[in-house]
Formats: structure tokens, sequence, C-alpha cells
């Protein structure tokens, strides 16, 4: 009995072992779909060409050069952009409309607390500056400052004694 128990354990274990291995490869080639989804799309010719066209377009009716365009796209077909930059300059330019700037993004909180941090390290440069350029510069001239203004302060004290005589 012994022996028949041992055996349908290692059976069951071996069982175990291999509907495991069978679901961990059945999951692992379920995943090959779910990668292929996130992989770019291949556009063809013409969706690609159109798609460069629309960007051209884009880029002259803000004001963007050319240039400019090419780098901000640079995997766009350059054929297509320049086809939809001159597209749209020769539409404006018939119609007579300016260029549109678009509105400035507003500031993250990290560029509001960055700005913040260096306006007030600013503050306290112009005010270190400031102290400075009050100061005096050695110990000699503080001490020379210092003796003036007791001397100013004995002629101030001074008259106002004489002024109460008479």
């Amino acid at each position: 009995m012994s022996s028949s128990s041992s055996f349908s354990t290692s059976f069951r274990s071996g069982r175990v072992a291999r509907l495991s291995m069978v679901a961990m490869l059945m999951l692992a080639l379920a995943g090959c779909d779910y990668v292929e989804k996130f992989k770019k799309f291949r556009q063809t010719p013409e969706e690609a060409k159109a798609e460069g066209v629309a960007l051209g377009a884009g880029c002259r009716q803000v004001g963007q050069s050319l240039e400019d365009c090419y780098q901000l796209n640079p995997n766009a077909l350059k054929a297509g952009i320049f086809t939809g930059w001159k597209d749209m300059h020769e539409y404006m330019a018939a119609k007579g409309i300016d260029t549109v700037k678009p509105p400035a993004p507003e500031p993250t909180e990290e560029e509001k607390a960055a700005a913040a941090k260096a306006a007030e390290e600013k503050a306290q440069a112009d005010k270190e500056a400031a102290d400075k350029a009050a100061a005096p510069v050695d110990e000699r001239a503080a001490r020379r400052e210092k003796r003036e203004r007791e001397r100013a302060m004995k002629e101030k004290g001074g008259k106002d004694k004489d002024s109460s005589k008479s």
C-alpha cells in the first residue's frame, strides 16, 4: 500500500507540474498578441503623404518656417510637408489670412515652483548686493564712519544744549 500511495503522490505532483507548465506556455503565447497591439502600425504611402500635408499646412498656419517643421516632424515625409506648407501659404496669401499664434501652454506646478525659487534667489542676491554696497569695505573705514557718526551726534547734542541755554 505504501508503494502505491507514493506512486499516486508522485503521479499527482508530476501532473500538477505538467499542468502548470502548459498554463505558463499558454500565457506566454497569449502575450504575443498583446505585444503586437503596441507595435506601430504601418502606413500606406498615401496615408503618410496625407499626414505630411496636414503637418505642413498646420506649420504654415501657425507661422513656422519650413525648416522648423521638418525638425519638429522628423518621421514625416518631407515631400508631404512641403506640399502642405506650400498649399497653405498660397491659400493664406490669396485670402489675406494672417498667421495664428497658438496660446502659450499653462505652466506646470514644477515650472511655477522653479520660477518662484528663482525669483526668491534673485531677491536674496539683490539684498546681499545692496548690503555689500552699503557696508564699509574694511575695518578701518568702519571705524572712521563710526567716529564721524559719534562726532555728528556730539555736535548735534551740543547745539541742542546751546539752544536750550538761550
